[in-house]
């Protein structure tokens, strides 16, 4: 038992321990040892006006290994991170050796996580085997649940993932510089759960309602800032690959599941280390990454885009998507620039035994831009056969997870937000 009197002390844990229910710890735990479990109890870990990194922090250094780790019954509020599993020195793991050691079968089961300031539950670099079930992750500033690069092997089931992400990039503005001058921009803020560059995942019976900026993205991140925040780069080998998505459950918001969510995008503030194959003005794009995806049995209600797809070999199958009106749509396949530049449409998809009920819409499968080998079978709308039509070019922010921007003068005051601020959707098509 770790007592009230220590309950204003980080406390390094090498074996298993119970928090007493009664008390709030103030300052966190880490986690440095195999075979550990901590039982909270119910307890609450709450840091919420003090600062404080990482409620619970799982760690050990990239030459050693760990193993069988269990974080259960706990309530952890206020943190940047409330829970994070990491390892010391990963980003500079030569290529071949991001796994001789590392982290695996890391539990953290029936346990709430509020107002992070950041990322709720962050699953870091060539980290495997994370199961996050029976939780409930809510109110984080950034993404509710983060699977970092390299990561591989996790199962997200049974959670309810709600009301994440306003903060980073969100609609409340942030500044950024860009070639000596100031702006401000206004985003659409962070999804539910981001799978970046993580491979061979499984997301299966979650609940999704509020989220910012939508359920679910794949992606791969870019090389961020590798000029201004050389410590926090490192190259990102493997791609949003191979995972699977299954019986979800989505409720409102504009986007599901997007595949390859910054394919299309101008990631132009972001200063990059991947090469951009456009680069004119405010626009800079480079290939993002997300293949062999499948996205099975899912529901989607309300939801403007069920799922968007952007990279290749996506398998659409036996979703269900129901929504008021015809402004929505349930599937939309195609990107833009890869495919006017490269000459590399969306190749590949599958798209199965699918049900929409979007009153008014009749051909709620749609792709974009254009598309090639794509298999659209069995698919029905408003209780009668549809296929796969032409849709219209999505409408896009001026930047990645960007809604409007505008210069900061110098010395002058920061812009207004604009009116009626509100990410960009396509509307009611014709039917085919």
């Amino acid at each position: 038992m770790i007592p009230c009197s220590q309950a204003g002390e980080r406390v390094v844990l090498t074996s298993s321990a119970r928090l007493d229910p009664s008390c709030s710890y103030t300052e966190g735990f880490e986690i440095t040892a195999s075979n550990v479990t901590l039982d909270c109890r119910g307890a609450v870990l709450d840091a919420t006006g003090r600062g404080g990194n990482a409620g619970i922090l799982v760690h050990t250094d990239v030459s050693s290994d760990l193993r069988r780790i269990t974080i259960r019954n706990c309530d952890i509020r206020g943190f940047l991170n409330s829970i994070r599993i990491t390892r010391d020195g990963f980003r500079g793991l030569a290529a071949g050796q991001e796994y001789v050691h590392g982290i695996k079968d890391v539990t953290i089961e029936r346990t709430k996580v509020s107002g992070s300031r950041g990322v709720g539950l962050y699953v870091d670099g060539y980290v495997t085997r994370t199961t996050i079930r029976d939780t409930e992750v809510s109110g984080s500033g950034s993404s509710g649940i983060y699977l970092e690069a390299g990561s591989a092997d996790n199962v997200v089931t049974r959670n309810w993932i709600h009301d994440n992400g306003f903060r980073e990039n969100g609609p409340n503005g942030s500044n950024f510089s860009f070639g000596g001058a100031q702006f401000r921009f206004w985003g659409i803020g962070r999804e539910g759960i981001s799978i970046d560059g993580s491979r061979r995942n499984v997301v299966t019976a979650n609940r999704f309602a509020g989220n910012s900026a939508g359920g679910i993205f794949l992606y791969t991140n870019c090389g961020e800032y590798v000029n201004s925040r050389p410590e926090r780069w490192f190259q990102r080998r493997y791609g949003a690959d191979d995972n699977v998505i299954a019986g979800n459950r989505f409720e409102g918001g504009v986007n599901g599941v997007w595949v390859g969510s910054r394919m299309g995008e101008s990631t132009l503030p972001m200063e990059c280390s991947d090469p951009a194959y456009v680069n004119s003005g405010l626009t800079r794009v480079a290939l993002d990454r997300a293949a062999n995806n499948t996205v099975i049995g899912n529901s989607f209600d309300d939801v403007t885009y069920g799922v968007r797809v952007e990279d290749d070999r996506t398998k659409v199958v036996l979703n269900r998507f129901s929504a008021p009106d015809d402004t929505h749509h349930a599937v939309v396949i195609g990107t833009p620039y890869r495919t006017s530049v490269l000459s590399k449409p969306v190749k590949g998809t599958v798209l199965v035994g699918n049900d929409a009920w979007i009153r008014g819409n009749r051909d709620p499968y749609r792709w974009v831009e254009g598309q090639t080998g794509t298999v659209a079978l069995l698919n029905r709308s408003l209780g009668r056969r549809a296929g796969l039509c032409q849709g219209k070019t999505l409408p896009r922010g001026p930047f990645v997870m960007t809604i409007a921007f505008a210069v900061i003068p110098p010395g002058g005051p920061e812009p207004e937000p604009p009116p009626n601020l509100a990410a960009p959707v396509v509307g009611s098509l014709p039917a085919c």
